[in-house]
């Protein structure tokens, strides 16, 4: 059950976000190099803006339940993850740790497991809530919900060091579509260029 903590700005949601990733050499890598931005702000600002996030109002929820609330989130629309599931924008964590060969390629990888091991303290995720069915699609923190999805898998607990945060916007019925949009655009500066695919990444990272 979410635990509504209080209202917040997307401004303040993408500064949490980018003191968590924004000096990460491997995500400096992923925008710059993999994605083709000048740095990890315009990258991340371009996704932002593909949702529409400054519009949206924004609140900020703790997952009172995060081996089960975490699994059970969908999928963010990004191809990298996207990729890896059967059909486009309708899996959660625990059916992508549910295909064998993704367990088998997510239980050897090292940032993964490092994470059921040693999941980061005071982690927040940012996600959408899909109006009328009160789903969440996953929009920041894939890794960290493949590490709690592998682990209620095997029907492990991790110790999260403390609570466990989500900030959430609606996203009406009518504008599901973006959702659909995000993924055949991608999060790359030219959806034409050359830049290597954003999997070799989440392989890598």
């Amino acid at each position: 059950m979410l635990k509504l903590i209080r209202l917040t700005t997307w401004e303040e949601v993408f500064q949490d976000w980018k003191q968590r990733e924004g000096n990460d050499p491997g995500w400096i890598h992923c925008a710059t190099v993999l994605k083709g931005w000048d740095s990890w702000e315009s990258w991340r600002r371009f996704t932002a803006e593909q949702i529409k996030a400054t519009d949206r109002e924004w609140s900020l929820y703790e997952l009172t339940d995060p081996m089960h609330e975490i699994p059970a989130m969908l999928v963010g629309p990004f191809t990298g993850w996207q990729s890896r599931l059967p059909a486009p924008n309708k899996h959660t964590f625990a059916d992508l740790v549910r295909i064998p060969e993704q367990e088998d390629f997510f239980r050897a990888h090292e940032k993964v497991t490092s994470m059921v091991k040693d999941f980061p303290p005071l982690t927040m995720f940012i996600g959408l809530r899909l109006e009328g069915n009160d789903r969440i699609v996953c929009m920041e923190g894939h890794h960290r919900a493949t590490a709690v999805a592998l682990a209620a898998l095997d029907k492990k607990s991790i110790d999260f060091g403390g609570s466990v945060h989500i900030a959430l916007a609606a996203l009406r019925t009518d504008e599901i579509h973006l959702l659909d949009n995000v993924l055949a655009r991608g999060t790359s500066k030219d959806p034409q260029g050359t830049y290597k695919s954003s999997s070799e990444f989440i392989a890598r990272s």
